[in-house]
C-alpha cells in the first residue's frame, strides 16, 4: 500500500465535515442556554459563536487525552458562547452574582 492510500484511509475529517456532523450539537447548546439567559440574548448570536468554538475544537483536539471529540466539543462550544456573552456585558460578573442572590 503507498503512503498515499495510507494517508487517505486515516486523513482526519476537513472543517467542512465537521461543522455538518456537529451543527445539531451548537444548535442544542445554543437553546439550552437561551433558557437561562435573558430575552435580549438571541439564539442566532450564540449559535455563530459556537460555531467559532467547534471550528477551534476541531483544530485543538487531541485524541490522546482520553476524551471524545463530542465531550471535547461540547465544552469548547459552551465555552465560546459564554464568552461572548462575557464579551458584550458591561456588568461585572461579581455584580450578576449578588443581583442572584
Amino acid at each position: 500500500m503507498t503512503a498515499l492510500a495510507m494517508y487517505a484511509e486515516n486523513a482526519a475529517p476537513t472543517s467542512e465535515e465537521v461543522v455538518t456532523q456537529y451543527a445539531p450539537l451548537v444548535k442544542r447548546i445554543a437553546y439550552h442556554l437561551m433558557s437561562r439567559l435573558p430575552p435580549s440574548v438571541q439564539a442566532d448570536d450564540l449559535i455563530q459563536a459556537g460555531m467559532i468554538g467547534l471550528l477551534e475544537a476541531t483544530r485543538n483536539y487531541d485524541a490522546s487525552q482520553g476524551a471524545s471529540f463530542e465531550t471535547y466539543a461540547g465544552i469548547r462550544i459552551r465555552g465560546a458562547m459564554l464568552d461572548e456573552i462575557r464579551k458584550g456585558d458591561w456588568a461585572p460578573r461579581s455584580l450578576h452574582r449578588r443581583c442572584a442572590r
